[in-house]
């Protein structure tokens, strides 16, 4: 008999938010109010579509869209952002999803999976999505302790950790005003290090201290040197892997350490809650790669997929002008900000 995958759009959080939750690729850039919040940052649209099977509701599908007279697809500056829906359903759900986006005008959708959602080899080349593998780093926090998270860092990362003491180095939750002022400094400086400008306004420190106000699944830590606020991190934990997703510190600090005690915080903030891992949101380059390897994290695949509905030679097309604008509008990699 064959599955019917419909789709419905959603205006209830509470629907959204317990769907996200028992399904195990689920993320905290999968959540009702992070959505919403990036949504109103930079102008999308945020489509809500909650997937059924038969009538029963099996899991959810965001679609972030650039309004206009053809919508297109949101290129969010984090990844993992996609549907998640039983493994068994992938292929039946990302082939309706064309047919979806054929009755609601919708030429072309950008969407990942991310790590725990990844599929066996060759099941996407059979949903008919163009698709590609990007990398991001986890640590494992599974039956781990503090002094394992030690003995699980390399060398040179432990021998930066004892720095960080040595030269006066606090980390701590950051103060009121703190992520509104350091947030988009260490944003604007990672970026522009790496030749493109933060996509992020200038008020983002202050709108993620707004929405981190009064909840517990959000850490947002402080490096102190010396009584000078070094840099902040954000990292979401509402679900079993937490996620970090942006921070840092500021350049002139590099030679004391503070970014590696800053990120061990998170590490033990991580464990002290019960998290299952530590995501620390992409690779960068390959000196970010070989900062978050040297904190104990293991890399992992993620996928990144472009879906059309139209026939292919004309998708292939449209792909192609897609990415020049892209290009125009000075897209950004995954999770910059999440360095050192």
């Amino acid at each position: 008999m064959r599955t019917t995958i419909r789709f419905r759009a959603t205006n209830d959080p509470l629907e959204w938010d317990a769907l996200v939750a028992a399904s195990p690729g689920a993320t905290g850039f999968h959540d009702w109010s992070w959505l919403q919040l990036q949504s109103e940052i930079f102008g999308w649209r945020f489509v809500p579509l909650v997937v059924s099977r038969d009538g029963s509701a099996v899991g959810v599908f965001p679609v972030l869209l650039r309004p206009g007279r053809v919508p297109r697809p949101a290129d969010p500056p984090f990844p993992f952002v996609g549907p998640l829906v039983p493994a068994d359903l992938l292929v039946d759900t990302l082939r309706a999803f064309r047919s979806w986006q054929l009755r609601h005008g919708v030429p072309i959708a950008r969407f990942d999976l991310g790590p725990a959602a990844v599929p066996a080899g060759g099941v996407l080349d059979r949903a008919g999505v163009e698709w590609s593998t990007d990398r991001t780093f986890a640590i494992d926090l599974v039956g781990s302790s503090t002094e394992q998270l030690l003995t699980g860092m390399h060398r040179s990362a432990r021998k930066a950790l004892r720095a960080a003491e040595r030269n006066g180095v606090e980390v701590r939750r950051a103060a009121p005003g703190e992520t509104t002022e350091f947030l988009p400094r260490v944003l604007g400086e990672s970026y522009t290090s790496r030749g493109v400008p933060s996509p992020y306004p200038e008020d983002i420190g202050a709108r993620i201290e707004r929405w981190a106000d009064g909840r517990d699944d959000v850490y947002l830590g402080a490096a102190v040197v010396d009584g000078e606020t070094s840099g902040v991190i954000v990292t979401l934990g509402s679900h079993p892997v937490a996620t970090g997703w942006a921070g840092g510190t500021l350049r002139e600090h590099r030679s004391v350490n503070p970014s590696t005690a800053l990120f061990h915080d998170v590490m033990c903030w991580s464990l002290e809650r019960g998290h299952t891992a530590l995501d620390l949101v992409g690779r960068v380059d390959d000196g970010i790669a070989r900062f978050k390897t040297s904190l104990g994290a293991v890399e992992q695949p993620y996928v990144t997929m472009v879906s059309s509905p139209v026939p292919h030679a004309a998708r292939e097309v449209a792909v192609k002008v897609w990415q020049a604008t892209r290009g125009r509008s000075g897209a950004v990699p995954h999770a910059v900000a999440a360095s050192r």
